[in-house]
């Protein structure tokens, strides 16, 4: 029998992306999916992004912190926004940069599910953080005494509110909600669960419970109250 075929009879092809040991250089190695040039230039560019990301974030972080007429409770959502982009430049898009560039996942399949529920988690609090702070500027705007009744306990609520929400969106792919049919080792692939009801749970809470709570702001009388202070 020959090694092609004895490879198909493995549930392996010589072309597909889940390739076996005897045709890899091994399935836990680093395998580089373009040529040499390409792969330093593309590694060149995600680099640059991930840092000028993770230093606007430190800087928006240590403003806040060091200034002291930046030290107020409206800009607390701000600094709770830069702590979860510096997390996703941190944690999730070093990872996202090295996936994009090898073959396949090669970090096997626990690594590929935290890294997910970690991406799920911090970009859903980005999100809602935006959505915080708009509702935060509208209410500023609609409602004359807002700004005096805005105590940081309210905005420790929303933030509170903001990250528990990203919580329990990302968390049920690590508790069985992710697609048995999936295997990370085999296909060599890492992605976000598939699983019909967690798509369906998370894209509703992610997206269309933000869209709903951001219409507001988007309607007549809003429009009509910042048009008559300018």
């Amino acid at each position: 029998m020959s090694a092609e075929n004895t490879d198909a009879s493995n549930g392996y092809s010589a072309t597909s992306p889940a390739m076996s040991e005897k045709t890899t250089a091994g399935i836990w190695g680093f395998l580089p999916r373009y040529s040499l040039a390409h792969l330093l230039v593309t590694s060149a560019v995600l680099g640059a992004i991930i840092l000028a990301t993770i230093v606007g974030n430190v800087f928006v972080i240590a403003a806040i912190v060091l200034e002291r007429n930046l030290r107020n409770v409206a800009n607390y959502l701000i600094a709770s926004l830069s702590v979860a982009d510096l997390l996703v430049a941190a944690l999730v898009m070093p990872l996202a940069a090295v996936n994009e560039v090898s073959s396949r996942w090669f970090l096997g399949a626990g690594w590929c599910d935290a890294w997910t529920s970690f991406d799920v988690l911090c970009c859903t609090s980005s999100i809602l953080h935006l959505v915080a702070i708009s509702l935060d500027r509208y209410w500023a705007v609609t409602r004359v005494d807002y700004i005096h009744n805005r105590s940081p306990g309210r905005i420790w609520l929303m933030v509170g509110l903001s990250w528990a929400l990203s919580a329990v969106i990302s968390v049920p792919p690590l508790f069985g909600a992710g697609d048995p049919e999936h295997d990370k080792d085999t296909t060599g692939i890492c992605v976000i669960s598939h699983n019909r009801g967690y798509a369906v749970f998370s894209t509703v809470c992610a997206f269309y419970f933000t869209d709903d709570a951001s219409r507001p702001q988007m309607g007549p009388d809003f429009r009509s109250t910042l048009f008559s202070r300018t």
